[in-house]
C-alpha cells in the first residue's frame, strides 16, 4: 500500500491555494494536532489561521482529527469551520464524519502531519494526501512510536516541496 503523499510542505500555510484550485479540489480535510496547532499549545499560529481563512473562501473546509474535543472546539470557535475530535482516524468509524460533511461533487484532499493516521485515512477513502511537517517535536506517546516507524518506512520523497 502506497502512503506517499501527493505533496509535502513544511507548514499548512506553505500550501499554495492556487495549486489546490487548479487541481479542482473542492474540500480540505484538515488535522489538528501538529498540523493546525502545535501538540503542546492551544492556539493556532497566525500564519496558519490566516491561510485557513483564505482557504474557506475557495473550499469546503472540515477538520477531522483524533484530538481532544476541547481542541476541536477551539478550532470551531476560532476558524468557524466544522471541527471534530476523537474521530479515531484511520479506523472506519472516522469515515462516518467524512461521509456526512464532505460533498462528493469535487475531489477532497487530506492535510496532516502523519502517514499512519492522515495518510491511511486518505488512502482508505481514495483521497489525495498532503503531508506537512509537525509543528512541534512534542507528541503523544503512541504518536512517537508511529513517527519512529515513519522514519524507517518512508525514506523516499520525505522532504517538503516548498
Amino acid at each position: 500500500m502506497n502512503l506517499e503523499p501527493t505533496a509535502y510542505f513544511s507548514r499548512v500555510s506553505d500550501i499554495p491555494l492556487d495549486m489546490l484550485i487548479s487541481d479542482g479540489v473542492g474540500t480540505l480535510v484538515v488535522d489538528v494536532d501538529n498540523t493546525l496547532m502545535p501538540y503542546d499549545e492551544d492556539n493556532i499560529p497566525d500564519d496558519i489561521a490566516e491561510w485557513m481563512r483564505k482557504a474557506k473562501r475557495h473550499f469546503t473546509v472540515v477538520v477531522i482529527s483524533n484530538t481532544k474535543p476541547y481542541r476541536a472546539k477551539i478550532i470551531r470557535k476560532t476558524l468557524h469551520v466544522p471541527a471534530y475530535g476523537m474521530c479515531m482516524k484511520p479506523l472506519p468509524i472516522s469515515w462516518l464524519v467524512l461521509r456526512r460533511r464532505v460533498p462528493k461533487d469535487k475531489p477532497a484532499v487530506v492535510i496532516g502531519d502523519q502517514f499512519f493516521t492522515d495518510g491511511l485515512y486518505a488512502k482508505w477513502n481514495n483521497l489525495k494526501f498532503i503531508k506537512v511537517e509537525p509543528l512541534s517535536p512534542k507528541d503523544a506517546t503512541h504518536t512517537k512510536v508511529t513517527r519512529w516507524l515513519e522514519k524507517i518506512l518512508f525514506t523516499t520523497n520525505t522532504k517538503p516541496s516548498d
